[in-house]
């Protein structure tokens, strides 16, 4: 990696930590910052260590975020056992946490309470030069924490030191609000989900069973991409587990139980997908499969399988899209499966969930059940997830979300939603 820093900040601190970057990049100093300079698809804690290992310098971005954030005490752990020069740039006088203190209680501060002032960096710029150049930096005196507990601190400073970046996940304890980097935790086990799956008599098809659990729904950590309409970030809970397809409905499937095909296609061995499917028709194949459309909470839950990051995969591996399909749709399931043993959630063809499409979410209304809102009104827009065959790898991503008129069926299809066997 061409980089010399690597910027450590917390989410809630994005803004300020793009203008630093900025700052140091204008200077003629090359950084590293997330999302920004992690590939599609790569895998998040991997592309920090790799990232961390590779710079001269450490710019810790200190705010009471960054403080309390696991996260930044990894990269900053990180940075410590290899050697790595660390600046906390300062901006707040609040203490800091013990295991983060002793990190750096040795290493140069720079106090900027007056945030990203153009003298504050200046200051900062001088102090990354100095480092590069491998000038020794000022040790200061004690940063207000009790250096008298600095024990505390040992025990994650030996596991980092043992064991790498090291993602800690919360206790055990209720989580009331889980953050974005918290949701593979508090979601079902890859081991759990796998355990059943069943085959539909009814269309031929398989469903695995979705266990319940809680996650957070919409615009995932550090994704720069998202647009307005995958925010906000909240909280969803899957209270009732579900059935849902293995794969998206082929149109085999779809004209034994629907009568019609939906596509032209020739040399196919019966699994391409069925696409050119109206959202209403998608609803009737799903009753008439004895199931349901799954509501787009439960279509991004599953989606997930677990994972906090846009895509639950590296895009080339797990979708045909536009970078690899040659402007078709392919068989189904030709892909590596999700951590829930899902196929082809991202890409292939879009599939139709049950929600009406407003351009923001409603956090207060149902995400499951009865109360869901649906495209019924001559004006409703209907919701497609997924991205299709033509789709850039932007549209792939797990929250985005593709607003369709009803019954504008081109490139998407179904994937049907069970509560009972």
């Amino acid at each position: 990696m061409d980089h010399q820093v690597f910027i450590s900040y917390a989410t809630a601190d994005k803004g300020l930590a793009d203008h630093i970057c900025g700052a140091l990049e204008t200077a003629g100093v090359a950084c590293w910052i997330a999302p920004r300079d992690i590939e599609p698809g790569a895998d998040y804690p991997a592309a920090i260590v790799e990232a961390v290992s590779s710079a001269r310098v450490l710019v810790l971005i200190l705010t009471p975020q960054a403080a309390n954030s696991p996260h930044i005490l990894s990269e900053v752990g990180h940075a410590f056992n290899t050697k790595k020069r660390i600046i906390p740039f300062r901006l707040s006088a609040e203490a800091i946490p013990e295991d983060l203190e002793y990190f750096l209680s040795l290493t140069q501060w720079l106090d900027a309470p007056g945030g990203g002032t153009e003298q504050n960096l200046k200051r900062l710029t001088d102090a990354v030069r100095d480092a590069i150049a491998g000038k020794s930096a000022p040790r200061l005196a004690a940063t207000g924490n009790s250096r008298g507990r600095w024990l505390l601190a040992v025990v994650p400073a030996l596991a980092l030191a043992v064991g790498g970046v090291v993602y800690w996940k919360p206790s055990s304890a209720p989580v009331a609000k889980p953050t974005p980097a918290s949701v593979a935790a508090i979601a079902p086990s890859p081991a759990e989900q796998r355990a059943k799956t069943w085959i539909n008599p009814a269309d031929g098809l398989t469903y695995v069973w979705i266990v319940p659990g809680v996650f957070l729904m919409g615009c995932s950590s550090g994704d720069s991409e998202c647009k307005d309409d995958e925010k906000p970030a909240h909280t969803v809970t899957i209270e009732k587990g579900f059935w849902l397809g293995q794969t998206e409905v082929t149109d085999v499937s779809y004209r034994g139980v629907r009568g019609k095909r939906t596509q032209e296609s020739p040399g196919a061995d019966g699994a391409l997908p069925a696409t050119g499917v109206a959202w209403v028709d998608a609803k009737a194949y799903c009753a008439a499969a004895g199931g349901r459309l799954p509501t787009e909470a439960e279509w991004e839950y599953a989606a997930r399988g677990g994972s906090a990051q846009s895509y639950y995969g590296r895009p080339s591996e797990i979708a045909w899209y536009a970078a690899n399909s040659d402007g078709n749709p392919h068989p189904v399931g030709k892909k590596k499966p999700n951590a829930f043993g899902l196929y082809d959630m991202l890409g292939n063809v879009a599939e139709w969930v049950l929600d009406r499409y407003y351009n923001k979410y409603d956090v207060d209304g149902a995400a499951t059940g009865l109360g869901v809102e649906q495209p019924l009104a001559g004006n409703a827009l209907a919701v497609a997830r997924g991205g299709f065959w033509e789709s850039e790898a932007a549209s792939l991503r797990v929250s985005h979300r593709g607003a369709r008129e009803s019954d504008d069926g081109e490139a998407v299809g179904v994937r049907c939603a069970r509560d009972q066997p």
